[in-house]
């Protein structure tokens, strides 16, 4: 039995190589930038990633560690109520901003018993802060680590 070698000429390996790359930077690019949504925030929900800065009741993802979350959760997605210099109220029942009205529902200890911090508060929103709310009534969101970092946001352009 003998080997064939396939021998490929360096004039054609001008044109593969290329192509091959601009193939995988645009499959990689693509799915980079789409977030297909599982969760109960806004379940069944195909979003593409934007640099957009977010207004009041867009969707927005940021990334985001928390103790509570598994250590390979990295980015969250909600939806922006609540912007710098908005009147806020947050209690047991909602989130209120400017009179607009969000239920919730609060968790007082995880699945496994660990205590939940939570957020309470009744003024103006801070400078360079924002609120963010989870579609879902026991959805973890601000209620319980409170405001985020505005320059954090980006925005989430709706697909389907």
């Amino acid at each position: 039995m003998t080997k064939k070698t396939i021998k490929i000429q360096p004039k054609k390996l001008l044109y593969i190589v290329p192509i091959a790359a601009l193939i995988y930077f645009a499959i990689n690019a693509t799915f980079e930038q789409l977030v297909i949504n599982i969760s109960d925030s806004h379940p069944g929900t195909i979003f593409w990633k934007s640099n957009k800065n977010p207004a009041k009741n867009d969707f927005v993802y940021f990334y985001f560690r928390h103790e509570l979350l598994p250590k390979n959760f990295k980015i969250l997605s909600k939806k922006l109520v609540c912007v710098e210099g908005d009147k806020l109220q947050i209690n047991d029942q909602f989130i209120t901003c400017n009179e607009k009205k969000y239920l919730i529902r609060r968790n007082q200890k995880t699945g496994s018993g660990k205590l939940i911090n939570q957020f309470y508060y009744d003024g103006l929103v801070p400078k360079g802060k924002a609120i963010v709310w989870g579609k879902n009534l026991e959805s973890f969101d601000s209620r319980y680590w409170g405001f985020i970092a505005y320059k954090k946001l980006r925005i989430m352009e709706l697909i389907l």
